[in-house]
Parts: C-alpha cells; structure tokens; sequence
C-alpha cells in the first residue's frame, strides 16, 4: 500500500500543482514528503489539496472549448465571419454532427475539439476526489473537528459526482470507481448504473455541505447543500432518460429535490436586469448554485476560446476595436421562434443586440465582464466571466419538466413561469406536450451560451426531431451512440487497461 501512495501521491502532486496558479492554493509540501506521514497533517494541508481539485476543474473547463462546443453542436447557428486558425471547417463540422473529420483533423480547432474527447482531466479531479475523502481522515484528531472532515468528504464527493455526471453527459458509459489510489484495469460501466450510485453517493453526503456559507469569496464556488441539490437533480434528469424501466421515481425525486431547494431562502431565480446579468456570470449572488471563478484580478483567467463569446460576440465586448463583426450568428428563423420580436421578452434588449440579424452584427451580450490588454490603439477586450455551472433558473426549468412529465401541469407551469416572470415575458398556459414543448424552449432561451443545448438536445431526445436539431439523427444512428462525443483513447492508456473501449458509433 505504502508504494501505491507514493506512486498516487506524486500523480496528484503534478495534478494539483502543474498550473501557474497553484502558488496562491497551495503552500506545495516537496514531492518526497509527500510519501512519508508529512502532509496530511493539519487543515491547512486538506484545505490545499481541495483547492488542488479546483484547480484541476478550472483547467478542465476554463482552458477548454468544451462550454461553447456543447452550444454550437447541432444547433441553429452559422459562421457570419472567418474564424481564426482554419475554424470555419471544424466548427461547421461540430455544427453538422460529423465528429469524424475532427479527430482526424489537424488544425488548431481540430486540437481544441479533441480536448473535449478526452476524459483524463475529469478522471485526474476523481481520482484525486478519491484520496482527499480517505486522507481526511488520517489528519491528526487534533487538528480537525469531525464536522470539518465530514464537510471536506462531502465536498470530494461533490467533485467526484459532478465529473462522473460530464463523463456520463459526453461519453455515455464510464470507468467507475471510488476508492483512493485506484489501479484495477476496468471495463466502463453502463451509464444508468453510474449515474445511480453517484446518486446515492451524493444523496448520503449531501447534508455534510453548509446551506450557505459565511466567507462570501466562497459564494458559488465551493458547493454547499443546495449545489448537491442541483447536481441531484440534473443525475435524476439524466438517469431518467437512459433508464429502460420506470421513469417515474428519477421525475419524482427531482421535484422532492427542488421543494427541498425552495426551503433554502438563500437562493432564488433573480430578475434579469443588465446589472443583475453581470452579477450572475461573475457568481456569487443568489442565483448562483456553482461555478468555476474566472476574475483577471485575482490572476485567475481562462482561455478566451472557453466562452460563448469568443464566437458571437465583437467590440467592446470582445476584440478589439476594428472587431466589428461577431464570428458566429444565431440562424434568424430559430432565434425568433426562441424569442418572437412581438412578444415581450427582457432578455432580448439584455442579452443581444441585433438578435435577429443573421449575419456579423449580431452581439452576444449575455456575458459582458471584461477586461482589457494592451495599451492605445491596441487594446483588446477579453472576456471576464465565470464558468456557471449551476444555477437556480436551470433547476428550476428542471423541475417543471419532470412535473410535466409525471403530467403535473400546474406545478410544471408554476415553475416554469417563475423563470418567464424573472424575465419579463408572459405566463405560459399550455399543456400536456405542447407544454413540454415550452419547457424545453424555456432552457433554450434562459440558459443560452451556458453549454446546456446538446445535453439537453439528446436527454429529451429532440436531436432525433427536425424542428428542433438542425444536424437530426436517426433514431438508429441515436441509438448506435451517434449523440456521445467520440472517445479518444491513447495507445498508452489501451495498453495499461486493455479492458477500455471507445464510444462505437465514432471510434
């Protein structure tokens, strides 16, 4: 076991420590004490090492296209001007489905593409989710309070879960396992499965997670009860979808889960104002669940092409100056279905400006905070936003769909119509699946940007409906696993687990 440490611990040692941030999260202990009793000593080495763990997510998400790729796969969207590096071609591939010449390509957005096809990050936050929640406990009585230790537990098993969900979400089946210093050479398990013992482990330490907590730098970006919640909810949501037996109790536990939530005062769908939208995509307000912090302040900034609007955004949100025209535009026929121009929407004004342009003028303003390089005529504007992603009006959505597919319609619209209320627009009235039909609208236009569309696209199925995917799958190109993002497994990682296999349809 001791040589098994040592070979973990030094892997997490690089894991937690191989960014240029790692200085202001950990005070790094030298790898050779690391495989002695030296370090997990005192609070100050678990409180390290958890930042460690966000570190790595903030890689994982930050430094990667993957927010947007989930928003442009399959949907209604066109490059309205030239792309940097040769992207015209792989993103029109991304927009079409057609995943195969991406893993063959070699350009530039090719590469960040790839990045998406590779599980070893969201592996490298589990594996090292898996030694903080048995170290903990070999911290000295003295130093931690059994409260703390339950807390840093539960928020290991909060990390664990919320990369087992992406996992699940992109590639179907996963590699599942939770205990620390893994090395057994596993098959994938099915889904289903995985997503219902992340529901059971979440579910049992829940309740170990503060409901809010008191430093607001933590706001948002360490889970607290009503993050689990939220995470509940979307595994439920997830689970319900790939389960071929009763659906039923995954809907029910989802609406169990948001009455919960409601006891929580602390958090609320907030109305959408222009101040209020920057507040949100900055975390920490009432409406924020969890987030990955980008804040150029601190020296924490993720790579421009992780944000929506590094494609559908131009001056003076992005860009500079002589950046008149958005790469990216919305299709004109899809936007005004989302957000018909005679009916009264806030979020048309906040969020856009010339929305329905269909071609470079239009501008994304949903994620408006910036902050800008360079000096005089060269100054660029950059993207400051945070990566949400949790937040009170997508479970909420959530909720009215599972009471809409239990055939709760009232209590579907009653949630439902608390996200058009916060909006400015009207009531929805309809029922039965013209009502589902709405729901499902209602995430489109409330969690555009945020990387929701394809997950939600293929968990409700529509990918396989022509009114709402424009790269529509069959229903046995669906069922091959066409929807999953192609796996991109090393010779390295085939040959020290020879039970691993890629995603069929694609690989």
């Amino acid at each position: 076991m001791k040589m098994k440490k040592l070979k973990y611990l030094l892997m997490i040692t690089a894991l937690v420590c191989g960014t240029s941030s790692c200085d202001k999260f950990l005070n790094v202990t030298p790898i050779d004490a690391l495989s002695g009793n030296n370090f997990w000593q005192t609070q100050k080495d678990v409180e390290g090492y958890m930042n460690g763990i966000y570190t790595k997510l903030r890689n994982k998400v930050g430094n990667s296209i993957l927010i947007p790729a989930l928003d442009i796969r399959g949907n209604s969207v066109k490059i309205a001007t030239a792309l940097d590096a040769s992207g015209n071609g792989p993103i029109n591939n991304l927009i079409s489905n057609n995943m195969n010449p991406i893993i063959s390509g070699t350009t530039t957005y090719d590469t960040r593409l790839k990045e998406v096809m590779n599980w070893k990050g969201w592996y490298d936050v589990i594996a090292a989710s898996n030694i903080l929640y048995y170290e903990v406990d070999n911290v000295p009585a003295a130093e931690m309070s059994q409260r703390e230790r339950d807390q840093y537990k539960a928020e290991a098993v909060f990390t664990r879960n919320l990369s087992y969900m992406f996992i699940c979400k992109l590639y179907g089946d996963a590699i599942y396992y939770t205990e620390a210093y893994h090395n057994k050479a596993l098959a994938r398990t099915p889904q289903v499965e995985v997503l219902n013992n992340c529901i059971a482990d979440m579910l049992a330490a829940k309740d170990n997670l503060p409901i809010k907590y008191s430093e607001s730098s933590l706001l948002g970006v360490r889970p607290t009860r009503a993050s689990a919640v939220a995470l509940l909810m979307h595994l439920n949501m997830w689970a319900a979808t790939w389960d071929t037996g009763d659906k039923k109790p995954y809907y029910q536990a989802v609406l169990d889960l948001a009455d919960e939530l409601d006891t929580y005062t602390d958090y609320s769908v907030l109305r959408k104002t222009a101040a209020n939208t920057k507040l949100i995509f900055k975390g920490r307000t009432a409406e924020n669940l969890f987030g990955i912090l980008q804040d150029y302040n601190y020296g924490e900034t993720f790579a421009q092409f992780s944000n929506y609007s590094f494609f559908f955004s131009r001056y003076p949100y992005r860009g500079a100056s002589t950046k008149t025209g958005s790469h990216m535009t919305y299709e004109r026929d899809y936007i005004e279905k989302l957000y018909p121009p005679a009916i009264a929407d806030d979020r048309k004004a906040i969020w856009f400006e010339n929305y329905n342009s269909d071609n470079a003028s239009f501008q994304f303003k949903k994620f408006i905070n910036v902050y800008s390089s360079g000096t005089g005529t060269s100054v660029v504007m950059n993207n400051d936003d945070s990566a949400i992603l949790l937040r009170m009006s997508d479970v909420v959505l959530l909720a009215a769909e599972a009471a809409a597919e239990l055939e709760d319609d009232v209590t579907a619209k009653e949630y439902l119509n608390r996200v058009r209320g916060a909006a400015g627009a009207p009531m929805i009235i309809s029922n039965g699946a013209t009502l589902k039909d709405d729901i499902y609208r209602e995430r489109c236009r409330e969690l555009i940007g945020e990387g929701h569309f394809y997950f939600d696209l293929v968990r409700t199925k529509r990918v396989v409906n022509t009114e709402f995917s424009k790269a529509v799958m069959s229903g046995s190109s669906f069922n091959s696993g066409a929807w999953r993002w192609p796996l991109i497994i090393t010779t390295a990682e085939q040959n020290a687990n020879p039970n691993l296999t890629g995603n069929n349809y694609w690989n």
